[in-house]
């Protein structure tokens, strides 16, 4: 009989395989150059109002993600 540590090596060598099988491939953005010249041609103030948004949106996420994480370790 194989030990838990054991089964659960390899059960996340196997998810790890399978992420990175069914991974898709990267593929240009298609409006970088759009978006770019859009914000390049807005005032300062809304421009700071861009960059503070794009790092709400991150730390909001990234909480979701981390407190999810959280929750599923505690009920495991």
């Amino acid at each position: 009989m194989k030990s838990r540590g054991e089964f659960r090596g390899r059960f996340f060598t196997a998810l790890l395989l399978a992420v990175l099988a069914f991974t898709p491939p990267t593929a240009p953005a298609q409006g970088c150059a759009q978006c770019k010249d859009n914000t390049v041609a807005t005032p300062p103030a809304t421009q700071r109002a861009y960059r503070h948004a794009i790092l709400l949106l991150t730390l909001a996420s990234g909480g979701v993600f981390i407190g999810t994480l959280v929750l599923l370790r505690r009920n495991h």
